[in-house]
């Protein structure tokens, strides 16, 4: 949603901190000014230091406190003038020099506001679009949680290339996640082609092989740039908890369970839109690899954006440690939602040179199964007295 422009003239990407800093510098400087002005020769030009009043406030506020300091400002040059009377032209010029910066100020303050107002905008249009093309997944899906989140790279660098989706069909529960090479608008339209196919062909394609085949039928039946592709992980899990995963050129999604992270295996195949380039393959593709899920495990599905994340020194943010380590630190069962904000927040503090990619994450989590009030009515129940 648009952000609220404040009504009190404060550039609104200006923080609190900041404003305190800025207003007790220029405070600091009328002070000094002041004392300095008293204190030393007449012949000193030491008042006119405070023409910089208004530009240093201009670094915090807007147009009605540069106006309020200039005022302070000029107003204090004249309190100075008995000290030296016989320098009324020093006062007038100096008076004159406060008012040209404030103007001045005022207008490259006002241009910015105007700029970051309509930057805001297109930001917000932005979101909008990549909603619209994302669908939040429903809070539960069969009998899994789930939760999904994109990260950008940069603060107004809202829309890439990154995907999911997920449906519940009859062959069980399938996910998708992706990366459309390439950022921007042309990035969008190319994931929206590969959503729509998937929304599409996961209700009526029987393995996973076929289906990541009509993502690349319909991606390359959409006008696009001839050089996008998309990497994709497609999973399927079955009412019992079997669970098969085919990757195209997409890293592996990960399982929690008890404490440990291990990667689900998968099938393998190219990008797509690069599978014309595979040898012919047959009517139901590649086969896919998985293994069999049960309750209290939590899949997590991501994009190379968390995987490539590197710190200072340029190394790699160890996502199946950092993984583990959530798991000793935050007991079961697990939010998924909760999962995917530390996720985010972790991956963000270990680079803070900010060398992270857009990161879209996914996360499906099968909560524990509680034991049936006869179960635990027998287990309560001493032997020989029912």
């Amino acid at each position: 949603m648009p952000t609220a422009e404040p009504d009190d003239g404060t550039p609104p990407a200006t923080g609190r901190g900041t404003r305190a800093a800025v207003l007790g510098t220029a405070l600091l400087l009328c002070v000094l000014v002041a004392v300095l002005q008293l204190t030393t020769p007449p012949s000193s030009h030491i008042a006119s230091v405070l023409v910089a009043v208004p530009a240093v406030i201009s670094f915090g506020f807007g147009p009605p406190m540069i106006i309020g300091s200039a005022v302070v400002a000029a107003g204090i040059r004249w309190l100075l003038l008995p000290a030296e009377p016989q320098r009324i032209g020093s006062v007038i010029g100096t008076t004159v020099v406060i008012c040209v910066i404030a103007a001045l100020s005022c207008f490259v303050v006002r241009r910015g506001e105007r700029e970051s107002a309509r930057l805001r905008k297109v930001v917000s249009v932005a979101e909008t679009a990549q909603r619209a093309v994302l669908r939040p997944p429903p809070e539960t899906l069969g009998r899994f949680r789930t939760a999904a989140s994109y990260l950008a790279a940069a603060q107004y660098a809202r829309i890439g290339g990154d995907l999911y989706a997920v449906a519940d069909t009859e062959f069980g529960v399938r996910a998708l996640i992706g990366d459309v090479r390439g950022k921007g608008l042309g990035a969008v339209s190319t994931a929206s082609a590969v959503l729509g196919s998937f929304h599409e062909a996961a209700y009526e394609e029987g393995t996973l092989g076929r289906l990541a085949g009509r993502l690349d039928t319909g991606l390359n039946r959409f006008p696009h740039d001839d050089e996008a592709f998309a990497t994709a992980l497609l999973v399927q899990i079955a009412p019992d908890g079997r669970t098969e995963a085919y990757s195209c050129g997409h890293p592996p999604s990960l399982v929690l369970r008890d404490g440990t992270v291990r990667e689900l295996p998968a099938g393998t195949g190219l990008p797509l839109g690069l599978r014309a380039l595979a040898a012919a393959e047959g009517p139901d593709g590649p086969q896919s690899s998985g293994m069999l899920l049960r309750s209290g495990d939590t899949l997590l599905l991501y994009t190379d954006g968390i995987a490539e994340t590197r710190d200072e020194a340029g190394a790699f943010y160890p996502l199946a440690d950092r993984l583990t380590a959530y798991q000793r630190a935050h007991p079961p069962p697990v939010d998924p939602h909760h999962l995917l904000a530390w996720l985010q927040e972790d991956a963000q503090d270990f680079s803070r040179a900010d060398t992270y990619d857009d990161a879209a994450l996914l996360a499906l989590a099968w909560p524990p199964e509680r034991p049936s009030r006869r179960a635990e009515t027998r287990k309560k129940t001493p032997p020989g007295t029912a």
